[in-house]
Protein backbone atom coordinates (compact mmCIF):
# COMPACT_ATOMS: atom_id res chain seq x y z
CA UNK A 1 0.00 0.00 0.00
CA UNK A 2 1.18 3.62 -1.39
CA UNK A 3 0.84 5.67 1.70
CA UNK A 4 -0.45 9.55 0.47
CA UNK A 5 -0.02 12.57 2.94
CA UNK A 6 -0.31 15.72 1.05
CA UNK A 7 -2.02 18.79 1.46
CA UNK A 8 -4.32 18.03 -1.41
CA UNK A 9 -5.67 15.14 0.87
CA UNK A 10 -7.40 17.71 2.93
CA UNK A 11 -9.18 18.11 0.05
CA UNK A 12 -10.54 14.75 -0.87
CA UNK A 13 -11.41 13.69 2.96
CA UNK A 14 -13.69 15.98 4.77
CA UNK A 15 -12.97 17.03 8.28
CA UNK A 16 -14.58 13.73 9.75
CA UNK A 17 -12.07 11.73 8.49
CA UNK A 18 -8.35 11.06 8.69
CA UNK A 19 -7.86 8.51 5.37
CA UNK A 20 -9.13 6.43 2.93
CA UNK A 21 -7.79 3.74 0.82
CA UNK A 22 -8.60 3.18 -2.51
CA UNK A 23 -5.88 0.00 -3.33
CA UNK A 24 -3.29 0.50 -3.72
CA UNK A 25 -2.85 3.80 -2.37
CA UNK A 26 -4.02 4.93 1.19
CA UNK A 27 -4.85 8.90 1.44
CA UNK A 28 -3.99 10.22 4.98
CA UNK A 29 -3.97 13.70 5.81
CA UNK A 30 -0.89 15.68 6.90
CA UNK A 31 -0.38 15.79 10.74
CA UNK A 32 -2.32 13.10 11.59
CA UNK A 33 -1.46 11.89 15.04
CA UNK A 34 1.45 9.34 15.22
CA UNK A 35 -0.70 7.39 18.04
CA UNK A 36 -3.07 7.02 16.01
CA UNK A 37 -1.24 5.33 13.21
CA UNK A 38 -1.51 2.13 13.98
CA UNK A 39 -5.24 2.01 14.43
CA UNK A 40 -5.73 3.69 11.24
CA UNK A 41 -3.10 1.67 9.23
CA UNK A 42 -5.36 -1.42 10.76
CA UNK A 43 -8.33 -0.06 10.01
CA UNK A 44 -7.55 0.65 6.12
CA UNK A 45 -5.46 -2.61 5.51
CA UNK A 46 -8.68 -4.24 5.97
CA UNK A 47 -10.59 -2.48 3.51
CA UNK A 48 -7.28 -3.07 0.97
CA UNK A 49 -8.07 -6.86 1.29
CA UNK A 50 -11.78 -6.25 0.98
CA UNK A 51 -11.47 -4.24 -2.36
CA UNK A 52 -8.27 -7.14 -3.46
CA UNK A 53 -10.98 -9.68 -2.53
CA UNK A 54 -13.96 -7.72 -4.76
CA UNK A 55 -11.98 -6.98 -7.48
CA UNK A 56 -11.84 -3.38 -6.57
CA UNK A 57 -14.66 -2.16 -8.55
CA UNK A 58 -17.20 -4.58 -6.59
CA UNK A 59 -16.29 -3.38 -3.62
CA UNK A 60 -17.08 0.31 -4.78
CA UNK A 61 -20.65 -0.94 -6.24
CA UNK A 62 -21.26 -2.78 -3.45
CA UNK A 63 -20.48 -0.21 -0.70
CA UNK A 64 -22.28 2.52 -2.50
CA UNK A 65 -25.43 0.52 -2.79
CA UNK A 66 -25.13 -0.96 0.90
CA UNK A 67 -24.18 2.91 1.73
CA UNK A 68 -27.48 4.23 0.10
CA UNK A 69 -29.93 1.15 1.30
CA UNK A 70 -27.83 1.88 5.17
CA UNK A 71 -28.67 5.95 4.34
CA UNK A 72 -32.58 4.69 4.21
CA UNK A 73 -32.83 3.37 7.44
CA UNK A 74 -31.19 5.34 9.57
CA UNK A 75 -31.46 8.91 8.26
CA UNK A 76 -27.95 9.85 9.11
CA UNK A 77 -25.05 9.39 7.10
CA UNK A 78 -22.71 9.18 10.67
CA UNK A 79 -25.46 5.95 11.65
CA UNK A 80 -25.52 4.61 7.97
CA UNK A 81 -21.93 4.87 7.42
CA UNK A 82 -21.12 2.92 10.89
CA UNK A 83 -23.77 0.42 9.85
CA UNK A 84 -22.07 -0.57 6.31
CA UNK A 85 -20.92 -4.67 6.73
CA UNK A 86 -17.34 -3.70 5.39
CA UNK A 87 -16.98 -0.66 7.69
CA UNK A 88 -18.19 -2.87 11.03
CA UNK A 89 -15.38 -5.75 9.87
CA UNK A 90 -12.90 -2.77 10.09
CA UNK A 91 -13.93 -0.85 13.17
CA UNK A 92 -14.20 -4.66 14.81
CA UNK A 93 -10.21 -5.60 14.18
CA UNK A 94 -8.55 -2.31 13.12
CA UNK A 95 -6.56 -2.69 16.66
CA UNK A 96 -5.62 -6.29 16.21
CA UNK A 97 -2.28 -6.69 13.79
CA UNK A 98 -2.76 -10.09 13.35
CA UNK A 99 -6.34 -10.32 11.99
CA UNK A 100 -5.52 -10.14 8.25
CA UNK A 101 -3.41 -13.50 8.75
CA UNK A 102 -6.28 -15.45 10.32
CA UNK A 103 -9.45 -13.65 8.44
CA UNK A 104 -10.87 -15.60 6.24
CA UNK A 105 -12.17 -14.44 2.55
CA UNK A 106 -15.45 -12.05 2.59
CA UNK A 107 -15.08 -12.42 6.15
CA UNK A 108 -17.60 -8.67 6.12
CA UNK A 109 -20.54 -11.12 4.76
CA UNK A 110 -21.34 -12.18 8.58
CA UNK A 111 -21.24 -8.19 9.25
CA UNK A 112 -24.69 -7.66 6.62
Amino acid sequence: MLIIRQNFVNHILNKEYRAMCIWPFLFMKPGTDPKDLKTILGHERIHARQQLEMLWIFFFIWYSVEYLIRLMQHKKHRVAYRNLSHEKEAFDHEADPLYLCKRKWYAWVKYL
